[in-house]
């Protein structure tokens, strides 16, 4: 049996969990073309280190200079949580690189191949491999945790949503660019309210980033960041609330690839052309189950209001 050996390489994926969630899934493709039970991932700063055996140096990642593959904790964290993940192999000097060389050369199937990355041939930031994959077989694996933290999850959101139909929230919120898709806050805070009088419905917030306030004073609203959850638990609550809701993110591709429903906003001047050729005139990936919806509209009350209220009544139903 072959062994799949997923390569994350920062200098050309920026080192964010979006990219290396689309691998994983993209790794859980090749185990079922390879009829392979699990696979590995190769953490290296840039590609053309495994082709010449050389010292990874520097590398810039995300617009700042980080040595190697350091301050990468809670995304290896998240690489160990997935069920089909054998090892994580971290390519941080010169004998790390050639043991993961070893392990690529040892009847294994690289995916990408590092000569594909270094050419540019390859994008870590786009699901044309797996929408490919989907035309030709009618499906795709679905990505998942441990069962160990599988089991976590269902049980920490079932102690916050006391018998409500948990549903986890991704607000995005990136202070140092505007127009990106960042979360209306004012728009979220008057849905969610308002949410209370009507549905019997629980929100666990998810994510790092910077918080309102304003929300711990609702009684229908867990934040995450409170109970100090690390990051692969966040993705976890995301993958096992009964529906997701949030902005088009890198913590968003957990339910891309997951099997309950969500709501996934993408404000319509963000990535116009490349969600064009993602999602072509449609509101869904190819690869979408029930429910599992993409609107490119922006994050009003309203429009939150009125895909909530499509989907809420069937999805809680089931």
């Amino acid at each position: 049996m072959k062994r799949i050996a997923g390569i994350w390489d920062l200098a050309r994926s920026g080192g964010s969990v979006g990219t290396l969630l689309i691998l994983l899934e993209e790794l859980e493709i090749q185990r079922r073309i390879h009829r392979s039970d699990v696979s590995d991932v190769v953490i290296v700063g840039d590609a053309k280190y495994l082709l010449s055996g050389a010292s990874p140096g520097r590398v810039d990642v995300g617009g700042r200079c980080i040595s190697g593959v350091a301050r990468l904790g809670p995304l290896v964290t998240v690489i160990r949580a997935m069920s089909s993940v054998a090892d994580c192999h971290i390519c941080s000097d010169e004998v790390a690189i050639r043991a993961a060389v070893k392990l690529i050369a040892t009847n294994c199937v690289s995916w990408p191949d590092p000569e594909t990355l270094i050419r540019g041939r390859h994008s870590y930031d786009s699901t044309r491999a797996i929408q490919d994959y989907f035309n030709r077989t009618g499906e795709i694996p679905r990505l998942s945790v441990s069962g160990t933290l599988m089991a976590w999850t269902k049980s920490y959101l079932k102690e916050k949503s006391g018998g409500r139909f948990p549903i986890a929230v991704h607000l995005k919120s990136n202070a140092a660019v505007s127009g990106q898709s960042n979360a209306n806050v004012d728009s979220w805070l008057t849905f969610i309210s308002e949410c209370q009088r009507q549905f019997e419905v629980h929100f666990v917030l998810v994510g790092d980033d910077p918080m309102s306030a304003r929300f711990r004073d609702l009684p229908n609203v867990t934040i995450a960041q409170d109970d100090r959850l690390t990051l692969d638990r966040h993705l976890a609550v995301i993958q096992v609330a009964g529906l997701f809701m949030g902005m088009m993110s890198g913590p968003a591709n957990m339910a891309l690839f997951g099997k309950n429903p969500y709501l996934i906003f993408k404000n319509p001047d963000h990535h116009a052309s490349e969600m064009a050729l993602e999602l072509g005139n449609n509101d869904h990936y190819p690869f979408a189950l029930a429910h599992q919806r993409v609107l490119r509209m922006w994050d009003t009350t309203e429009n939150l209001t009125a895909a909530f209220e499509s989907a809420i009544r069937q999805v809680a139903t089931k």
